[in-house]
């Protein structure tokens, strides 16, 4: 079921922007929804008059509005690991996606690792400012600080177990 789209005019982009903001849901918006807004920016630039100029200076701050205040709830429907509506302009899913993407390797990365410790070793400061140790030859320790495990792992101080 595709609708006729309507006209992309500063009104529309207002009416968009002031229903995004009565709201804390993502609205649905058409999946070319920013390359039509692209493809009416291009028409108001080859118009050279007064008019247009002001009405272009209008429009495009609507459309910045528009879009922050969406990728404002993208990120809150991220937070709270909710479905984002459909249809979405691409943009918007790929933002999610890749964000989400990023947030899955972070929690993958943060699982902790056990080591065995090499030999005996005093208390040290690793080149982030973090103290680690002291730790004692065989000791098994566990770590979920990605950035320590690769420092134990690359000094020989430890080995993954």
């Amino acid at each position: 079921m595709m609708s006729e789209m309507e006209e992309i005019t500063p009104e529309v982009i207002f009416s968009k922007l002031q229903a995004e903001r009565k709201t804390g849901e993502l609205l649905p918006l058409p999946v070319d929804f920013y390359e039509q807004i692209d493809k009416e920016i291009e028409n108001l630039k080859n118009n050279p008059s007064m008019e247009s100029k002001q009405y272009l200076e209008n429009f495009t701050k609507l459309v910045k509005q528009l879009k922050e205040k969406r990728t404002q709830k993208v990120l809150i429907y991220l937070a709270y690991n909710k479905q984002l509506p459909q249809p979405i302009p691409k943009s918007e899913e790929d933002l999610f996606k890749k964000i989400k993407a990023i947030m899955n390797e972070e929690t993958k990365a943060v699982q902790a690792k056990r080591i065995k410790i090499n030999l005996d070793i005093p208390e040290i400061i690793t080149p982030e400012g973090n103290k680690i140790g002291p730790f004692s030859k065989d000791q098994i320790i566990e770590i979920d600080d990605n950035k320590e495990i690769e420092y134990i792992l690359q000094n020989k101080i430890g080995e993954l177990v």
